[in-house]
């Protein structure tokens, strides 16, 4: 029942972010985050027909599904970079040192959770299982990343990014969170509730950015610096923030 709730909901807040986006012209500037929620939406509702009218089907929609999710999260990660670099004019890091940064999150990452094979699933189970993990490992990863390369360069995000961004961190933490503790405990009908965690953040998370975009001026808008103890509010900058970002 609370499934069912959180997942209606999730569509009917999805469905009013996207006309905020292009109601309010944000589409232009977040091209990919706006792409981003509508795919979610669709999606989300291709997996509600399936669950609900082809439910064999259902498992394997959701490996796709995780598989998708976190590619797209990729590239609304690097929107948002692009976003920083073009608001602090600033050049990029080496492929390399990025790459380099990358794995070695990659690494701290992985070493969280055991990762075994869940012999007490099916084959497809286990794939399941195993496509969350990674999923949730390359999202978690992919943000760091972003946070750890700003703040070492020192550059201040628009504040539409940063709220953007906020939320794609806390998506990305409770899923890995949720992939831990799913490899630590049994099967067992009363941890539901951790599989519910997910949804739930990411519905919270969708009102939270409805709210933000519903009530933004961009006049008010300022820059953030990520990683910093302070957050630094410039109306001159206002006219030259551009592009978005995020996850």
């Amino acid at each position: 029942m609370i499934d069912h709730i959180i997942i209606l909901a999730g569509l009917q807040v999805e469905a009013v972010l996207l006309v905020l986006l292009a109601g309010k012209g944000i589409f232009r500037t977040m091209p990919v985050f706006t792409a981003y929620i509508g795919c979610s939406l669709g999606i989300d509702l291709i997996g509600f027909a399936i669950a609900n009218y082809a439910p064999k089907w259902y498992l394997h929609f959701c490996i796709v599904n995780a598989i998708l999710d976190a590619g797209f999260f990729i590239l609304v990660l690097r929107e948002l970079g692009m976003c920083v670099l073009s608001h602090n004019r600033a050049t990029p890091l080496p492929r390399p040192i990025v790459y380099l940064l990358f794995a070695a999150t990659a690494l701290v990452m992985s070493s969280l959770g055991r990762w075994g094979l869940f012999p007490h699933l099916t084959p497809i189970w286990q794939l399941l299982e195993h496509a969350f993990q990674a999923a949730a490992i390359i999202q978690a990863t992919a943000f760091l990343t972003l946070a750890f390369w700003t703040s070492l360069k020192g550059l201040h995000w628009p504040e539409r990014e940063f709220q953007v961004a906020t939320g794609l961190g806390l998506y990305s933490v409770v899923a890995l969170a949720v992939a831990v503790v799913h490899t630590h405990l049994p099967p067992a009908a009363q941890y539901h509730w951790v599989d519910l965690l997910g949804p739930a953040s990411y519905l919270g998370i969708l009102v939270y950015w409805t709210a933000y975009f519903a009530f933004e001026t961009r006049k008010a808008s300022g820059v953030r610096t990520v990683g910093g103890r302070h957050a630094a509010r410039d109306q001159s900058v206002a006219g030259s923030q551009s592009i978005h970002g995020r996850a």
